[in-house]
């Protein structure tokens, strides 16, 4: 579906655009503007803008058609006879929003959840005398967060999702419906939940059957029948056609299958079902030619989800299997146009290897090959003519897989020096800032130094920001390590003090929001005082105010509280202003924020845009005392489709059984430079989904 739209060059459209991205099942801030995969077949196109698109209204009619007519009316049911087209049509183009994916936004947005963990931090239960776990200083006035919904209320929630999913007619309420409950991942007592998705992949709405395949993975029920039907989905073989009415499986349904295998396959620990799936996954990338992008790059990043904590001679084998393949794929001379999809393999191979094996030796080897070529003027590799998403990703690659830079001579120093003088002198911009944060994410003491020297003289508009999210980032992975060996993690001052100041004497809005967030991963409670100053002298600019309040929040300093909290308040209608400040506010502990956006859905008429905002910041925190007037939301017959549809995306977001968004698996170190559609475009790719 389509994610909110929040441009900060373009401050004046925020709010136009944001009340025309409306997702049924919800939508994410993934950066400034929509993320667009490159148009064509061409792998060399460094990516194109998005688009506003006009969408649902409430009664059912959407921009995105249903692939077999126009998209006006109620929603077919899910045992309609028409055939599946092969893909949704495109409405009426809006307002191009021309804007940079090399901002660093779109990093963040993409990779946040792991360094925020909002949710564990919401429901971490503490009392006035004890200590932050991450930070190991006292918060002397810090109670107990928002609390969970009990099993009793996950059970209530689920049935009535059932119910409503069942009197619906419109596509907004039945697609956020499914995914609420697929959160949720539970049968009923009367209802089974892989009987109630699978009616839907013969509807006549191709959101409906690729939103029914998803669900499937998102559930993790690991029931046999899903697996088995989410593999014949993906081979389009007779039975997945029979529950698809009995037509043929398009290639987006198959995307998003694959997706949900790779949701699947991180859950499994047994040798039989992890077979079947990458039997399924592998066959793909075995015949390129006969699959389209769409379901080659899911099956790369579905197979690269293989759980690295199953350690076992059947688990060793499989995972040698998967990256046999995946270089396989990646040594073949297939063309530009291909390298789109082949640079889906170095973050895949990053995530699956052991950094201390002989195979990750080499492949490093080949991926630092590739980033060298890369910056040469020719381009050429072992693939002939680079696109510049290959050096991309193996840029994020290297990242993850180089042991730590502590001096100029330990084992993977002349990397660290490679991506160094990548970032100095690479043709790509987008290589150079991945190549910095690569740097970051090797650590090392070497690391630091080479980082506190680039700041320094970084150019403010366009490194600035990277320089800094690296120096925060850095600093994060030590104090995760730390907290990993079981020691007490302590803020480095040093790093701080040159955030801080660098901060105070930005002036760019991209390099004070960046420079916030990096003060926020540092965690030291002593920049709070300065980083309230900031966040008063920028509560009226929505490209900084938002982040400063998140980064208050990262620091969790409770004073913070009584700035973010009015803040939020004036933001009903600043979505990302508003979104921001609820995150800092759940990672501070207030539990106030549930009975102000609880009174806002209660409103006899409430704007579409503050609808919206106040059931995403209601997902967000998790507190089960928001349940009960959201079912009589959802239930309330007198309300639009729309309306009730938001209750139900909040619902699933309260109720979800996972710790960080379903999704974050694959955000987390992607490229989304080297995007497809069924991953995100911005608009209906998983990643798009909240």
């Amino acid at each position: 579906m389509k994610p909110i739209v929040c441009l900060p060059a373009l401050a004046a459209v925020m709010a136009a655009a944001f009340a025309v991205e409306l997702p049924a099942h919800g939508g994410q801030y993934r950066g400034p503007s929509a993320v667009a995969p490159p148009s064509g077949s061409s792998g060399n196109v460094p990516g194109n803008v998005g688009d506003v698109l006009p969408k649902s209204s409430g009664t059912g009619t959407t921009a995105k058609s249903s692939g077999s007519g126009p998209s006006s009316g109620a929603i077919p049911s899910a045992s309609s006879s028409a055939g599946p087209a092969p893909g949704p049509a495109r409405g009426p183009r809006g307002m191009p929003l021309d804007d940079d994916l090399g901002r660093w936004e779109f990093w963040w947005e993409f990779g946040k959840d792991p360094y925020l963990r909002l949710r564990d931090a919401i429901y971490a239960g503490a009392d006035s005398t004890s200590e932050d776990p991450l930070l190991g200083r006292r918060l002397p006035f810090r109670q107990r967060n928002s609390e969970p919904p009990t099993p009793a209320d996950l059970a209530r929630v689920a049935d009535a999702l059932v119910g409503s999913l069942h009197k619906a007619s419109d596509r907004d309420t039945i697609s956020g419906c499914i995914v609420a409950l697929a959160k949720i991942g539970r049968d009923g007592a009367n209802w089974r939940l892989h009987d109630v998705l699978v009616p839907f992949l013969a509807s006549a709405d191709q959101e409906l059957r690729e939103t029914a395949a998803l669900a499937l993975g998102i559930a993790g029920t690991l029931q046999a029948d899903s697996i088995a039907l989410l593999c014949d989905l993906v081979a389009d073989e007779q039975r997945a056609r029979a529950a698809s009415g009995g037509h043929a499986v398009n290639e987006r349904t198959r995307a998003f299958a694959a997706f949900a295998l790779g949701l699947t396959l991180q859950r499994v620990r047994d040798a039989g079902p992890a077979h079947q799936v990458l039997t399924t996954l592998r066959r793909v990338l075995a015949a390129p030619d006969r699959h389209g992008r769409q379901l080659k790059v899911a099956a790369i990043e579905a197979m690269a989800l293989f759980p690295g904590g199953w350690r076992a001679p059947a688990a060793d084998a499989l995972r040698d299997a998967i990256t046999s393949e995946l270089g396989s794929y990646y040594s073949r001379e297939l063309g530009v146009g291909e390298q789109l999809i082949q640079a889906h393999v170095p973050p895949a191979m990053a995530r699956l290897l052991d950094p201390s094996s002989a195979s990750a030796a080499a492949w490093k080897q080949r991926f630092a090959a590739d980033l060298v070529a890369g910056a040469e003027s020719q381009g050429k590799t072992h693939l002939g003519k680079q696109s510049n998403h290959i050096p991309q990703s193996c840029a994020i690659a290297l990242g993850t897989m180089c042991r730590p830079w502590e001096n100029p001579k330990d084992g993977d120093a002349a990397l660290g020096e490679q991506l160094l003088r990548v970032y100095h002198d690479h043709r790509d911009e987008q290589t150079r800032s991945f190549a910095i944060l690569a740097i970051a994410r090797m650590g090392g003491q070497q690391a630091r130094k080479v980082l506190l020297r680039e700041i320094g003289r970084a150019n403010r508009a366009i490194e600035q920001p990277w320089c800094g999210v690296a120096l925060g980032v850095l600093h994060a992975r030590d104090v995760e390590r730390a907290v990993a060996s079981g020691n007490l993690p302590v803020p480095d001052p040093e790093i701080s003090g040159v955030l801080m100041s660098t901060l105070l004497s930005a002036r760019n809005p991209a390099s004070q929001s960046a420079l916030a967030i990096a003060v926020g991963l540092c965690g030291d409670p002593e920049s709070g005082d300065e980083l309230q100053k900031v966040l008063q002298e920028n509560r009226h600019r929505d490209d900084v105010a938002g982040y400063v309040a998140l980064a208050l929040g990262m620091l969790r300093d409770p004073r913070a509280i009584e700035d973010i909290r009015p803040l939020m308040r004036d933001s009903i209608r600043r979505p990302f202003v508003l979104m921001q400040c609820v995150r800092g506010l759940g990672l501070l502990g207030d539990r106030t924020a549930v009975d102000d956006l609880c009174s806002e859905l209660e409103q006899p008429e409430p704007s579409l845009v503050r609808l919206s905002a106040a059931a995403s910041a209601l997902s967000q925190i998790g507190d089960r005392r928001s349940l009960d007037p959201l079912l009589k939301m959802m239930q309330n017959s007198q309300l639009t489709p729309l309306t009730r549809a938001f209750a139900a995306v909040a619902l699933g977001g309260i109720c979800d059984k996972e710790p960080l968004p379903w999704n974050a698996v694959f955000a987390t170190q992607t490229n989304y430079r080297a995007s497809t559609e069924t991953l995100t475009d911005g608009q209906s790719g998983i990643l798009d989904i909240l």
